[in-house]
């Protein structure tokens, strides 16, 4: 019997790769809301530009260092009661922030939500390696990945209007927030287990055929032997490094964007309501995840992938320099079309590393590029809030990452050149011994 590929794919997408973007929507919303909160919670709970950015970062303290222990507990326990655990504990703490009542409160549940989420992505990318093959690959990651823009471009509305509304607990507005928008995880996450399958072979909705196809088609990409590799052996290898220094990047321009949007927004304009703020927050958002599914569907058409990411990493950095040389429409403007690059980088990015990691060393690379790039969030969030209370601009922050963006973008072109040497000097050295030993 014939299999129809986009048929399976359109399955898996489908069945896996909805459910993973709701939960990364979800997650998305519980670690970034706190930057829609700062605008009452902040006064509340006596933070500072200083502590409440300190705050934020502790989220990838917990988020960093659980990286690799949470991809171990994840191929040891499978994919399905490890989504189910880890939901359970972001989402009671997400719903624990409506409760806190003190500074160090807030710091704990930073912590411990990053320690929940924090093999969620690298986790939810090895997974889909192991379902999809390398030619669908960019178009089902960028469409998980689509989450994020979304959970800004809904959550910022959505948080601005639960922040302003009464509501019948007659608690504060951002104690309510974090009520109702924590709970959809608590519920979602305890559905993963009937929604989930660990293995294609055990997916009750493919067929024979198409579970055949699957392994098939993943196991053709294979075309040499495969070591295994120890974490040790990994931190060696310049590739890795090279995505890696690219992904901080990408992750530096984000995390600027997440939990400083809002407050940049209302330092332009200290007439906007919590809502408005919200909706003007959403827009480089919206842009983003447009530039996720344009990028990634040339990319999968072309089969490139390094050029797709790299350039789009250099044009957002520029873009964000020049939303400092601007006035305040034209800034946004320049905000809304460095999301777009910013987005097109992101969703391709990930269907780089399998390229040069075997499937003995993915599951520690992509643990080891998610959890040295999401420095950047530890990093971000401290120095912006530094800066700026001795500054009170935004302009310095805005062109360090500006040029963080630009050299992520550099090495990843640095990185296509050496591979395309070091794959031509094979080639020429397997020419020339056939040549020899046709003699």
């Amino acid at each position: 019997m014939a299999i129809e590929a986009d048929k399976v794919i359109r399955k898996i997408r489908w069945r896996l790769v909805t459910p993973l973007l709701l939960l990364l929507f979800l997650s998305t919303i519980d670690r970034a809301n706190v930057s829609f909160a700062a605008l009452q919670m902040n006064e509340a709970l006596g933070l500072t530009a200083e502590t409440y950015g300190f705050g934020v970062s502790l989220f990838f303290v917990g988020y960093i260092i659980i990286q690799l222990p949470s991809l171990w507990l994840l191929q040891r326990i499978g994919m399905r009661r490890w989504l189910f655990l880890i939901a359970l504990v972001w989402g009671l703490a997400a719903t624990g922030m409506a409760f806190v009542q003190s500074r160090e409160a807030f710091y704990t549940l930073r912590v411990i939500l990053g320690i929940a989420e924090g093999g969620y992505a690298p986790g939810l990318m090895l997974y889909l390696a192991q379902w999809i093959p390398r030619s669908h690959r960019a178009g089902a990651i960028s469409n998980v990945m689509l989450a994020v823009p979304i959970s800004v471009v809904v959550g910022g509305p959505l948080s601005g209007w639960l922040m302003s509304i009464d509501n019948p607990l007659d608690m504060p507005g951002w104690r309510w927030m974090f009520l109702i928008e924590g709970l959809p995880t608590l519920v979602v996450g305890t559905a993963v287990l009937w929604l989930f399958a660990d293995r294609p072979r055990d997916a009750h909705w493919l067929n024979e055929g198409e579970k055949r196809w699957i392994e098939t088609q993943l196991a053709s990409e294979q075309t040499a032997p495969q070591e295994r590799s120890s974490v040790w052996s990994l931190l060696g290898n310049v590739r890795l490094w090279a995505a890696t220094l690219c992904w901080f990047a990408l992750m530096a321009g984000a995390q600027g964007l997440l939990y400083w949007l809002p407050q940049a927004i209302r330092h332009l304009s200290a007439s906007s309501s919590d809502l408005d703020v919200g909706i003007l927050s959403a827009l480089p958002w919206f842009s983003i995840g447009v530039g996720m599914l344009v990028n990634a569907w040339h990319s999968d058409k072309t089969q490139e992938r390094y050029l797709h990411v790299a350039l789009a990493t250099l044009f957002a950095g520029v873009l964000f320099a020049l939303t400092t040389l601007s006035g305040d429409a034209m800034a946004l403007v320049a905000l809304i079309i460095a999301g777009f690059f910013l987005g097109a980088a992101q969703g391709t990015f990930w269907t780089i590393p399998p390229t040069f990691l075997s499937p003995f060393a993915l599951a520690a690379g992509l643990g080891i590029i998610n959890m040295c790039g999401n420095l950047a969030g530890l990093i971000v969030p401290v120095a912006v809030g530094w800066i700026r209370a001795r500054t009170g601009s935004f302009d310095l922050p805005v062109y360090s990452i500006a040029a963080v963006l630009c050299l992520g973008g550099v090495v990843l072109l640095w990185l296509r050149a050496r591979i395309e040497r070091q794959d031509a000097a094979g080639a020429a050295g397997l020419t020339e011994g056939v040549r020899a030993s046709s003699r």
